[in-house]
């Protein structure tokens, strides 16, 4: 047992990000593109992946992944159990806790499954796949592959690979209400109802001219509502954040009308990696150790700071937020850490996100 990350953080408020700026229908589906697939992206050391597990005794856990084959089990008062993955040094990027199993994935077929949350044993049928998401849907187990593959398994045990659905890596996999989505970098958008048969369509494709082309960095489904997290094509440095209600018929695209009453960019570049709901408000890990706040408010967005490297996600609890990113650096947060701030005191006007 080892104690690796800070849990106190400076009392400091920088403010930040995000207002309704218009509503976009999708529209029927087109083909992906045919580029040539990338080369594994080189991993800085650190935490990738991290979920709630439970509330015991000793308070909320949390299961966080990262390099070198690594797991650890954060319990909301700063404490770190490691879990030994049989992966070797292989590096986890993705962990789902689900009604029965627990998986965590990564590169080189690192596919592993667990019972009780302790002890972890290799699937089968995962081969050299490069896992980069989970998700269960239908009963069912999906994962996502740098290959372009959805891998689906009935009990998280056996893997079966499916036909390469894209010619880039899908990059992440979540199941919202009744259809399982999965995307690319370059904003192809995948939709299935039963896991098996397969929708696409290439956001920048099918927008041309009508919206701003996009890069994808991430997905995540919040109460049934997606989130996909990216910035404009080509510009790294100023985030871009849409959600959808009802399974990507219909997106929003969020962004700031101000940031500390001062114009966005004078906090760029800036990154969000991941968002949770917590509080009433919406959380995003951030470059730089930041915490996006997003009220209800578009001008009244707020950022806290934390001592920590790049944060690549976020967890909660009913309790307590984790914070977790590069370095292995992670903050554990409670609703005290978030007081001085006006949107957790009811403070702020407008269109609430959820």
């Amino acid at each position: 047992m080892e104690k690796t990350g800070k849990k106190k953080i400076p009392r400091k408020i920088i403010s930040a990000i995000l207002c309704v700026l218009t509503v976009i229908c999708i529209v029927p589906l087109v083909g992906c593109n045919n580029n040539e697939t990338a080369e594994p992206p080189e991993v800085k050391p650190g935490y990738s992946h991290a979920v709630y597990e439970r509330t015991a005794e000793k308070g909320a856990s949390f299961l966080v992944c990262g390099t070198g084959g690594r797991l650890d089990r954060i319990f909301e008062d700063g404490t770190v159990e490691n879990i030994p993955l049989p992966v070797g040094d292989k590096n986890p990027t993705a962990v789902l806790v689900g009604e029965e199993i627990t998986l965590v994935g990564g590169e080189e077929g690192a596919l592993v499954y667990s019972r009780d949350g302790k002890k972890f044993e290799l699937s089968s049928g995962a081969e050299n796949e490069y896992i980069l998401g989970l998700a269960q849907f239908n009963g069912k187990y999906f994962a996502c592959t740098f290959s372009g593959k959805i891998l689906s398994s009935d009990d998280g045990v056996s893997w079966e690979a499916g036909s390469p659905m894209a010619d880039k890596p899908i990059i992440a996999i979540a199941a919202a209400g009744s259809c399982l989505l999965a995307i690319t970098e370059d904003t192809n958008i995948f939709k299935s109802e039963d896991g098996v048969n397969w929708d696409s369509q290439n956001y920048n494709e099918v927008y041309d001219g009508l919206a701003e082309k996009q890069s994808f960095l991430n997905m995540v489904n919040l109460n049934q509502r997606i989130f996909i997290l990216g910035h404009p094509d080509g510009d790294r440095e100023t985030p871009s954040v849409m959600h959808s209600d009802d399974g990507g018929e219909l997106w929003r695209y969020v962004s700031s009308s101000k940031i500390n009453d001062l114009i966005p960019e004078e906090f760029y570049p800036l990154t969000t990696y991941s968002v949770a709901y917590f509080g009433g408000v919406m959380l995003a890990a951030c470059d730089r150790g930041r915490i996006l706040i997003y009220t209800d408010c578009p001008s009244c967005n707020e950022l806290m700071e934390t001592e920590n490297a790049d944060l690549r996600c976020i967890a909660v609890s009913e309790k307590s937020v984790l914070v977790a990113g590069d370095n292995f650096d992670f903050t554990v947060l409670t609703e005290e850490d978030f007081q001085e701030f006006s949107s957790f005191n009811g403070e702020t006007q407008g269109d609430s996100l959820e």
